[in-house]
């Protein structure tokens, strides 16, 4: 091994932790209208619904709004770091 064995899988991690993060947001808001929020009525998915029930359109887009500015926000955040850490070296980076 030429001690660079890692250097090859790097991109392909990084690509995964982008989609997966906003993967993992839209599974914490699915588990959220399915399974509730126990009664503290905290998460943006059960205002969500709440606002759905009562006709209360512009909380519930606002609700839509933050989960999504969430969502961006995330991607760009792994995107980042993407570039940090394969910035200097991988072809994928350098444009």
């Amino acid at each position: 091994m030429t001690g660079r064995w890692y250097s090859s899988a790097l991109p392909y991690f990084f690509c995964g932790l982008r989609i997966s993060s906003g993967l993992a947001l839209i599974g914490a808001v699915v588990a959220e209208f399915v399974a509730g929020t126990g009664g503290t009525g905290a998460g943006l998915a059960y205002q969500i619904l709440q606002s759905g029930f009562q006709l209360n359109i512009p909380r519930m887009f606002a609700a839509l709004l933050l989960i999504s500015l969430t969502g961006v926000a995330l991607f760009v955040l792994m995107a980042w770091l993407t570039k940090v850490a394969l910035g200097s070296w991988h072809a994928s980076e350098l444009s």
